[in-house]
């Protein structure tokens, strides 16, 4: 534990004053790093480099982790002390404070109460965070680019990054990038095939705790939230807002090439491949690309001849969670989709698009041999059978 001095120490290039001298040596350290690293992300980078070599394996003779520790000890950064030991997994910490807020996970104690809700945390930052966010909706931190504004800075920053498209965790596996380092821990499972969260009802496992809370919906069939629109009633784990989108027209992300617009932002990336024929996704099993990863997926299971998503009706399997959506609203009788000149509903969005276009005449797909226009698809593949009997004779 750090001994608080009676008297002040001072930093003798700027006269700010400590009273641990563990303190004192963490700020004289941030004088000095900028002129053996000239960066400060270079400063964390080493440090996050010595961390991953004492977290992955033994690294006692690793030249690069004591080259990266010899610097750091020039300019009075610790990186091997953590005195302050937890009795129940044996992890280090170089702060007190910090032990005892891991502490907390293990004896379930929460000492900070909401006012408003009386909801308990363990930690006084979790608990400003929710009574921003529940309560007193205060959002202090605005976006530079937009002027959104946030609860917290962690929000903040989150969200710059849908602006800056800058992806600083990275997978050692794939090298694919992400904004959040929660969900590049996701998708390392993807590879490792660990599945850490159990269902209490049926012992089955997930990836994300996000897939086990859906999961167990089906098992409690909890609904929380009832939609404006269709009076569908969503689970607390889906997003009211994006289900609401169906409904509106509000399509704020544009197509540079066709000026397609789409409602969410991973809709527009996926769609732009289409233009650049971009196809990042490879088959293991045949080596077909796909442009999209739920592609793939999908495709995948045509070779597994899995079926993960069951009806709980009829007990009827699909490879794709939309395909067994679509599926029960043939039990439900529900059709979200309006048709905005005649008011038909319909139980699906490919559905509603057919219907449409004898409202407006179009005809999308083009006969290759006479440019004859069809309005669905398979009207032209059987429209193209002319053409080759044709050929033959």
């Amino acid at each position: 534990m750090a001994v608080r001095l009676l008297r002040p120490l001072w930093c003798h290039l700027c006269k700010r004053s400590f009273h641990t001298f563990d303190r004192l040596q963490v700020h004289k350290s941030r004088h000095v790093w900028k002129k053996k690293f000239g960066s400060r992300q270079e400063f964390f980078g080493s440090l996050h480099m010595i961390r991953r070599c004492n977290h992955n394996h033994e690294y006692n003779n690793c030249l690069w982790k004591k080259f990266l520790q010899d610097k750091l000890s020039d300019v009075g950064c610790q990186t091997e002390k953590k005195p302050f030991q937890c009795e129940y997994c044996q992890k280090g910490f170089t702060q007190n404070g910090s032990l005892k807020v891991h502490m907390r996970s293990h004896t379930k104690e929460k000492p900070y109460q909401c006012e408003y809700c009386q909801k308990r945390f363990s930690r006084s930052g979790e608990l400003k965070i929710h009574t921003r966010r529940r309560h007193t909706k205060e959002k202090p931190f605005q976006c530079e680019y937009c002027q959104k504004s946030f609860a917290s800075r962690s929000d903040l920053k989150r969200h710059i990054r849908t602006h800056t498209d800058e992806r600083p965790y990275q997978c050692e596996y794939c090298q694919k990038g992400f904004r959040q380092s929660g969900v590049l821990k996701i998708h390392i499972r993807t590879h490792t095939k660990e599945k850490p969260y159990l269902c209490e009802y049926c012992q089955k496992r997930f990836a994300s705790n996000c897939e086990l809370k859906r999961h167990i919906q089906t098992h409690v069939n909890k609904k929380l939230y009832q939609c404006e629109c269709c009076q569908k009633m969503l689970c607390r784990c889906e997003n009211p807002k994006l289900h609401i989108g169906i409904h509106i027209n509000e399509k704020p992300y544009q197509c540079e090439y066709c000026q397609k617009g789409f409602k969410r932002r991973d809709g527009l990336k996926t769609h732009i491949r289409t233009h650049t024929k971009e196809k990042p996704y490879l088959c293991e099993y045949c080596q077909k690309r796909f442009a999209s990863s739920s592609g793939l997926k999908s495709h995948i299971r045509t070779h597994t001849k899995e079926k993960p998503y069951q009806c709980e009706y009829c007990q009827k399997g699909f490879n794709r969670s939309n395909d067994l959506k679509i599926h029960i609203r043939t039990h439900t009788k529900e059709k979200p989709y309006l048709c905005e000149y005649c008011q038909k509903r319909f139980a699906s969005n490919g559905e509603l698009k057919k219907h449409i276009r004898t409202h407006t005449k179009e005809k999308p797909y083009q006969c290759e041999y006479c440019h004859k226009g069809f309005v669905q698809n398979w009207h032209l593949k059987k429209h193209i059978r002319t053409h080759m009997k044709e050929e033959t004779l």
